[in-house]
């Protein structure tokens, strides 16, 4: 028999210790302005959902895709970072008015997010392998999953309100658009060598 008030607090934990970065990184797409609020909530459940899937089947993952290519995706981090400077660089350069270009990819802020979450997941992969190990029945698997489905919606609220926070919201503004690229830029440096070590 589980003890699903014991699942609830491994589950809970289990996403804070493999998450407590992703606060970070979710207000500073929720501070940036080309980044819509919607995409980045459902970028963030994709990828948090992708690690949970890979968690879930690890062990065979694991198996077939060496851990160094995993960590390969820091590589997308750093070319967003490298391209949100080049873009910073272009607007001071030009004195003209900040114009926000409409693109033609319309999910691309959805999918960059679900891609920086997914490529900052090393630490949930090697978690969430032996704790879908342990707890291996659906009924644990699903359990814990709606957790972690759950929480990333939690985190999504607290990144939202710290950003919107009068005091954290002036620092970012005057800020943000030069520690964005600089932090994720930094992230992928992070999961590179992670990866290798």
């Amino acid at each position: 028999m589980t003890d699903f008030f014991a699942l609830i607090g491994i589950g809970i934990s289990s996403f804070i210790a493999t998450n407590i970065d992703d606060i970070f990184v979710l207000m500073l797409f929720f501070s940036t302005s080309n980044f819509p609020k919607t995409q980045i909530v459902v970028g963030q459940y994709l990828g948090i959902g992708l690690l949970v899937v890979i968690g879930t089947s690890g062990s065979l993952i694991a198996l077939v895709v060496p851990h160094f290519i995993i960590g390969l995706l820091g590589l997308v981090p750093i070319s967003i970072g490298i391209m949100k400077l080049v873009h910073l660089k272009k607007n001071n350069n030009s004195k003209s008015e900040e114009t926000i270009p409409v693109s033609r990819w319309t999910h691309l802020p959805m999918l960059t997010v679900a891609a920086v979450t997914f490529s900052n997941g090393g630490d949930n992969i090697g978690i969430y392998t032996p704790l879908f190990a342990k707890y291996s029945s659906a009924g644990e698997v699903i359990f814990i999953s709606i957790i972690f489905m759950f929480m990333t919606g939690i985190w999504c609220v607290i990144a939202y309100y710290l950003v919107r926070h009068p005091l954290i919201a002036s620092r970012i503004r005057k800020t943000g658009h030069i520690i964005f690229p600089c932090v994720l830029i930094g992230l992928g440096i992070y999961i590179l060598i992670s990866s290798i070590l």
